[in-house]
């Protein structure tokens, strides 16, 4: 019983350094920035008969082709998140605890399939168990909130499995309902369950004594509970439409011949195995191009067709000898079989995953590897005599205590999305898409940082990983905003325009619009007039513009002296929009003060102060025009309530308004408001 426990808190043991991580990577889709899963009730619905995304991108629109229908465990975190709020902790915690009963499970499971009696430190299903839990392949799936889908995919997926050895075994209906229930829910956490509609029936063939009835029955049930989801997923959110995915990030073969596309996908199945022997150059990103295209001419694509083929015509026949010549199972057929079963839904093969790999893809798939492993090994063991009582000591511990080392070592990284992007663009050194990532984070990290040095250079590096992500995929749009963000931060206004403009030509209509009028005012405001203007013609050419550019387009040709232009353009402005009383502000300002015209700047003053009596401006501007036409009293009228809506009056105003009162023969206040002013630095 020892063994239950070592695996139980083992597993949590592994990851408890992560509890207290933030939400990170795609997260932001799922949870934080998903609109459903932050929408009560109603979000429930929307989960339901939405694709996963849809929460996150906006109905109708998908990412991937086919699109993703995994409701359970938005469903999870729509309510806890009603209940709890944005609780990073609490679903970090779920994760671990959730993750230690599937390696129960998993063992449990392969106890059954195995037949093992009794409770041995060297018994198949133990070493198994412990090489699945410990192994950092699986990092992901337990630091990454997001990834309650894959363990639930697998709890469930696992479940459905036992119930039906358990109808195999006992002959009782009750197993088989939950089978059918069980198997449902674990393919409406996730896709990957699926795959055991021929996981279980090629687990009763293998390692139970064959019975036509109960076969059919069982893998009867499979087929059933598949078709109803299918029937379930279709009435909810249709037939998925076949898009044409052009953007790179989420078709990574858009540029790629029909050679180089097999022959990439063939690679990456030889580095899941890679990777799986030898975990150490792990991270989260495998996008373009952090595996460069290959060709048949690359020895590791060659090494990969010969082992996959080779190895799963020998599963089959081992697997035939066994069904139909009554031959003796095979442990690494089965294993292999597994494997490949489960890999195939997200190995590229059928359907474009949307990226080149991942390691969580092999989440599940890898208990079949972690089967063969333990196998070897134990059969190494054999032929080496060592005694049955230390080959676990011998062979087994020290592979799991060195991964499990860099399971916990691994875990750090996941504590947030900075830390999770500038360590694995370090690994991911072609990935467009880490690259942008770690610069947007580091742009982001910047612009709360106090220490300018400490400012700079987080500003620098967030340059260098975007220029880098543009390089090698020049169409990324966002990553031209996000460059021209750092420039903005930078002071470097010229260069932040052109990055804004570029983004635009590419496409961009969601951020770079807004980015561009904010250029235009920050440089209006440095008196950059020239420079603002390009920016503000550049927005009202490309956008529709609102008043607010439209005036101050207006105010940078009246400091450029272009006093009639920006007349015509104030008055147009009006014409749409009637009641901006910045724009009647601004002309009275002009007449008064550049025409002469007190007669017109007193009529667009009042126009603009009977719309908003709270302008601060329009009063110190009818203070001015009263004290030039010599009526002190409402000049100091005016000016004293200007006073009272400015946050932070000015010492040209307690000046004026000290003239007012000297007008008056009121020296006292006078004296009052120009000691203010000399106050005023």
């Amino acid at each position: 019983m020892y063994q239950i426990l070592i695996i139980f808190f083992m597993s949590i043991l592994l990851y408890a350094n992560t509890w207290n991580f933030d939400f990170a990577s795609d997260d932001t889709m799922i949870i934080t920035g998903n609109s459903f899963t932050k929408g009560g009730i109603n979000g429930i619905k929307k989960i339901f008969s939405t694709d996963a995304f849809a929460g996150f991108l906006g109905e109708g629109k998908n990412l991937l082709s086919g699109g993703r229908y995994r409701p359970l465990s938005q469903i999870i975190f729509n309510i806890e998140y009603s209940i709890f709020g944005l609780n990073a902790h609490l679903w970090h915690l779920q994760n671990i605890i959730l993750f230690a009963f599937a390696m129960l499970l998993v063992y449990n499971t392969l106890r059954k399939l195995f037949k093992t009696q009794g409770y041995s430190w060297t018994d198949l299903a133990f070493i198994s168990s412990l090489l699945i839990l410990s192994h950092p392949l699986n990092t992901e799936v337990v630091a990454n909130i997001k990834s309650l889908d894959l363990i639930l995919s697998l709890l469930f997926s696992f479940m459905a499995l036992n119930y039906s050895l358990g109808y195999y075994d006992e002959d009782k209906p009750k197993f088989l309902v939950g089978a059918f229930i069980t198997l449902f829910m674990g393919v409406l956490s996730k896709e990957t369950a699926l795959t055991f509609l021929g996981v279980i029936p090629l687990s009763v063939l293998v390692f139970r004594k064959f019975n036509k009835q109960k076969f059919i029955i069982t893998f009867g049930i499979s087929i059933i509970s598949i078709i109803v989801y299918f029937v379930f997923r279709t009435v909810m959110i249709g037939i998925p439409k076949s898009v044409e995915i052009t953007e790179l990030l989420n078709n990574p073969f858009l540029h790629a011949t029909t050679s180089e596309k097999y022959a990439t996908i063939l690679f990456t199945w030889w580095y899941y195995i890679q990777l799986y022997l030898f975990p150490i150059n792990l991270t989260h990103d495998y996008y373009p191009y952090t595996i460069s295209l290959k060709n048949f001419g690359n020895p590791f694509v060659i090494i990969s067709l010969i082992l996959y083929i080779s190895m799963t015509f020998w599963s089959f026949y081992k697997i035939y000898l066994q069904i139909f010549k009554n031959k003796k199972s095979s442990i690494v057929a089965y294993s292999w079989t597994f494997y490949i079963f489960v890999f195939s839904i997200s190995s590229n093969l059928f359907v474009n995953i949307g990226t080149f790999m991942n390691e969580r893809f092999i989440f599940i798939a890898d208990i079949g590897l972690a089967i063969i492993l333990a196998f070897l090994l134990k059969k190494l063991a054999l032929a080496l005599r060592s005694n049955k009582k230390y080959f676990v000591y011998i062979f087994i511990f020290p592979i799991v205590i060195l991964f499990s080392v860099k399971t916990i070592n691994r875990n750090k990284a996941w504590k947030n999305d900075y830390t999770l992007f500038t360590t694995d663009v370090k690994i991911s050194k072609n990935s467009a898409k880490c690259n942008v990532s770690a610069g947007g984070k580091s742009y982001e990290k910047a612009k709360i940082e106090y220490n300018l040095v400490k400012k700079k250079m987080l500003l620098n590096d967030a340059e260098k990983y975007l220029i880098h992500g543009i390089k090698i995929h020049p169409k990324y749009t966002a990553a031209y905003v996000l460059l021209g963000n750092v420039y903005f931060e930078k002071e470097e206004y010229k260069k932040a325009l052109k990055a804004y403009i570029i983004s635009v030509n590419l496409g961009e209509r969601k951020d770079a619009p807004e980015n561009i009028k904010s250029l235009g005012i920050k440089l209006h405001q440095l008196h950059k007039y020239q420079q603002s203007l390009q920016a503000l013609n550049y927005h009202t050419k490309m956008f529709s513009p609102n008043s607010e550019v439209k005036y101050f387009i207006a105010d940078n040709y009246l400091n450029l002296n272009q006093i009639d232009t920006s007349i015509v353009i104030l008055n147009k402005l009006l014409k749409n929009d009637s009641i901006y009383d910045e724009a009647y502000n601004k002309l009275g300002e002009i007449y008064g003060r550049y025409k002469n015209n007190l007669a017109a700047s007193e009529y667009y003053l009042i126009k603009g102060y009977e719309i908003n009596q709270n302008n601060a401006s329009i009063c110190e501007n009818l203070g001015v025009l009263n004290g030039i036409k010599g009526n002190a009293k409402q000049s100091i009228y005016y000016f004293e309530k200007a006073i009272k809506l400015m946050k932070k009056p000015t010492k040209h105003i307690y000046q004026n308004l000290a003239a007012s009162y000297s007008k008056l023969g009121n020296e006292p206040k006078a004296k009052e408001y120009l000691l203010k002013a000399e106050q005023i630095n």
